[in-house]
């Protein structure tokens, strides 16, 4: 009997032991909120103006931002403990975070950023590392890492970082998000702990299309993804060092530098003029290992910064964007524009999106297992997975599967009439009012259609045509609370 209790008791004691285990693993791998914050706050937006005035264009939306931008009664700590110790709390706002809460925008609170954001790893020795949603077991990528894991593990819908030298567009690249850097001095930095004020930048947030498109061959062919992968769609210890190695530059040398920069700017200038893209890979390489030792070397350095740089050094705008996973990594293609081309590259963004992620889909298939499904049934495959982005609040999500299903099936209407209830989530009121015309013309008797159209030309002020739509959706539904109320409401306010 004593034997029999002693076997128990060792066998409990291991098992407790297993249990500590493993719980300490989790916790390395499963932390609250992927460790992408340091710091929880609100700041809440204005009231909602009266109407018939649009509501601010940012409603419902929710943001973090790095830990380099001042927020009032807030220490910005810089990545660095030691500069938190030893800086005050900030006395104001800076200007592009009060832009955004103005606009309508919630923030909710500070992210990680790597060690006085030099490193483009992600990892800390002040700080755990937050956890890459998209491939755990890899780096998420600096400077700006916790901005980009809040938005990869959707705890908001956008973050703000700062980009140097690919601070937001590799975690972005690692993490599977879009990232944009805008054009160097289009967004204030003041307020803003400045890395290098002559490469940091801010990313925030008449359409025309691109007619050049350049596909930067030498750079897909020195990247380890597989090329077809990425063109179908279209360091802590080393920190100290450089910052106490003091720099020997002469005059001379700084304007030389400068040269550099200007001729590398009017070469990109001239190769894409105004309507032309440059595309590239956002990375050379997959994200490393959590822990590697490769991540500490020059050569990976090297290796990481040389396709990030290109718009660092010339001051050019450049979108990340995701377009698929490879061996369990994410993918990530770049488009850069000229300088000063942000709305450009944004609008083309746009365009291109969704087009792009179903070349993804399509060349992540095997090529074995391609089925024979009707265009009708892909259609509605696509509007089914827009309408659960648009449940989950991704509007921008939804549209590009809405825009989807057009393509393949152009003669149904609920798909013109849902995307333009999302493109009226963004405050897209064009594109919405445009898309219900084209719902009505292929179905004279969408309701939804009628509704969503009347809202759209509401708040673009055209109250007249506005209420016409609401009649006509009495007319169809003679009981609908929705039209009745608008515009009774309308009757009120212009009649």
């Amino acid at each position: 009997m004593a034997s029999s209790s002693a076997n128990l008791w060792v066998l409990l004691g291991l098992g407790i032991a297993g249990i500590l285990i493993m719980t300490k693993k989790l916790k390395r791998v499963v932390k609250a909120d992927f460790g992408a914050f340091i710091e929880r706050l609100q700041l809440l937006p204005p009231p909602q103006p009266a109407p018939p005035k649009a509501p601010h264009p940012l409603t419902g939306l929710s943001f973090a931002v790095s830990d380099v931008f001042n927020i009032e009664g807030f220490v910005t700590g810089f990545g660095n403990p030691d500069w938190s110790r030893t800086h005050e709390a900030a006395t104001r706002t800076c200007p592009v975070v009060a832009a955004l809460v103005d606009g309508g925008a919630t923030c909710v609170g500070k992210t990680v950023v790597d060690d006085m954001a030099l490193s483009v790893s992600g990892e800390s020795k002040h700080y755990d590392t937050p956890t890459n949603p998209a491939s755990p077991a890899r780096i998420p990528g600096g400077a700006s890492s916790g901005a980009a894991v809040a938005v990869a593990a959707k705890l908001v819908d956008f973050s703000l970082g700062i980009d140097t030298d690919g601070g937001v567009r590799v975690p972005a690249g690692y993490c599977g998000t879009l990232g944009f850097r805008p054009s160097h001095g289009t967004v204030s930095l003041s307020g803003v702990t400045p890395v290098s004020g002559s490469l940091d930048t801010v990313p925030y947030a008449a359409q025309r299309n691109p007619r050049n498109i350049v596909i930067a061959d030498d750079c897909f062919q020195s990247s380890k993804f597989p090329a077809d992968r990425i063109t179908q769609p279209t360091l802590d210890p080393a920190i100290s060092a450089q910052i106490s190695e003091e720099l020997d530059l002469t005059d001379a040398d700084i304007e030389k530098y400068h040269t550099i920069r200007s001729e590398l700017r009017s070469a990109i200038n001239a190769l894409l003029k105004d309507d032309g893209i440059l595309v590239l890979p956002t990375s050379s390489d997959p994200p490393a290992k959590l822990g590697a030792k490769e991540i500490f070397s020059e050569e990976y350095l090297i290796r990481t910064s040389s396709l990030s740089s290109l718009a660092s050094m010339s001051g050019c705008c450049q979108v990340a964007l995701p377009v698929g996973v490879h061996e369990k990594c994410p993918v990530s293609l770049s488009l850069l524009a000229r300088h000063g081309g942000d709305r450009f590259l944004l609008d083309t963004l746009q365009t291109v999106y969704a087009s792009f992620q179903e070349q993804a889909d399509t060349a992540a298939k095997p090529k074995s297992s391609s089925k024979a499904v009707t265009q009708e049934a892909s259609a509605e495959m696509a509007k089914e997975k827009g309408n659960q982005a648009f449940k989950e609040k991704q509007w921008q999500r939804a549209i590009g599967f809405y825009t989807e299903a057009i393509k393949l099936n152009s003669s149904n209407a609920t798909y013109y009439s849902n995307r333009a209830a999302a493109y009226l989530e963004m405050g897209s009121f064009i594109q919405a009012e445009a898309d219900c015309t084209q719902a009505v013309d292929l179905d004279k008797k969408n309701v939804k259609a009628y509704l969503r159209r009347g809202t759209a030309r509401e708040m673009l002020g055209y109250y007249k045509e506005a209420m016409e739509d609401f009649r006509y959706a009495l007319v169809l539904e003679p009981n609908n609370k929705r039209a009745a109320q608008s515009l009774d409401r309308l009757k009120k306010l212009f009649a």
